[in-house]
């Protein structure tokens, strides 16, 4: 394509992260916008929803963001208008898939044929930023695919789970469930997306749009699978510890069986009245005898029942 095309590209879009009022109103004023689309600009707690006004397609959509510090997953809202010829995004949070599409593309639009000019669109713009969050959370699934299996590989060896363990499966469990939350309401979204942009570009981009539900099926398909292992990994991690008490409740009654029996010998000659044999010097060492064989009998007799 011709270096022109490229420059057109860059004046299509603007892109804007967590902006403060003044950025917004001065939009507004701007591209005209609707008051409800400035409303939504200032308020990130919307749900995600597409409107369609006699100009452009507004959208709110959320997806997934890694958090490094905490090792948790957030939402990270994105605002989309469209205009025939022009796209401005706006998002909560930095995310580096919507920074790093300008220099994916350059080399893209550069290549294409004279008959791509829709790669130019915002339609296609706004398809290719989608597919890059796909791609991220896909490639996430598959990272969290491998974290459950090292974590089951380790409780398995060691026969039990530790705290730590514990927490990171909470941390998994609840990105799974915010993931599914997150992505669900995609289908709809891209949707009636797909049917409104007829109105307002003349090329036929509908299967991008079909491979951006294809992907979406997958991703719950894969967090679907992902939440079930995850309740897995939380009944193995019960059954583990119930059986690592039971065990330490066995011990615990071995030795109270053979206090038990000790002590109640000991007693014996604790009392003040005669007793037989209280005199004899070597009673004390008999007794003492007795005591230590009553003690590794005990033991052998439990050791035999498998009771530890």
């Amino acid at each position: 394509m011709k270096d022109e095309q490229i420059t057109i590209w860059w004046t299509t879009r603007i892109h804007l992260v967590d902006p403060d009022k003044k950025q917004i109103d001065k939009l507004v004023d701007k591209y005209d916008l609707h008051e409800i689309i400035e409303q939504d600009f200032l308020d990130f707690t919307t749900q995600d929803k597409i409107d369609t006004y006699d100009d452009c397609l507004f959208l709110v959509m959320r997806f997934p963001k890694f958090n490094t510090r905490t090792k948790k997953h957030f939402a990270n809202q994105m605002h989309a208008i469209l205009w025939k010829n022009f796209i401005i995004t706006v998002t909560s949070h930095v995310t580096n898939n919507v920074e790093k599409i300008q220099e994916q593309y350059r080399k893209e639009i550069t290549e294409a044929e004279d008959d791509e000019e829709f790669k130019l669109s915002p339609y296609y713009i706004l398809y290719k930023i989608i597919d890059a969050m796909y791609d991220k959370v896909l490639t996430w699934m598959s990272k969290f695919s491998l974290d459950l299996l090292k974590i089951e590989d380790a409780a398995m060896d060691a026969n039990s789970v530790t705290q730590e363990t514990l927490s990171e499966l909470l941390i998994k469990k609840r990105s799974a469930v915010l993931m599914k939350h997150i992505i669900t309401p995609h289908t709809e979204i891209l949707s009636e997306l797909q049917t409104a942009t007829v109105n307002f570009y003349e090329w036929d981009l509908d299967v991008y749009f079909e491979d951006l539900l294809y992907k979406t099926d997958k991703i719950l398909s894969l967090v679907s699978i992902a939440h079930e292992n995850t309740e897995s990994l939380f009944d193995v991690s019960d059954t583990l510890t119930t059986i690592r008490t039971n065990k330490i409740i066995s011990i615990l009654t071995i030795f109270t069986v053979l206090l038990g029996i000790l002590t109640r010998i000991s007693w014996l000659y604790w009392m003040n009245v005669a007793l037989p044999a209280q005199n004899v010097v070597w009673v004390f060492w008999r007794l003492l005898g007795w005591m230590i064989g009553i003690t590794i009998w005990t033991m052998i007799y439990f050791k035999w029942k498998k009771r530890f």
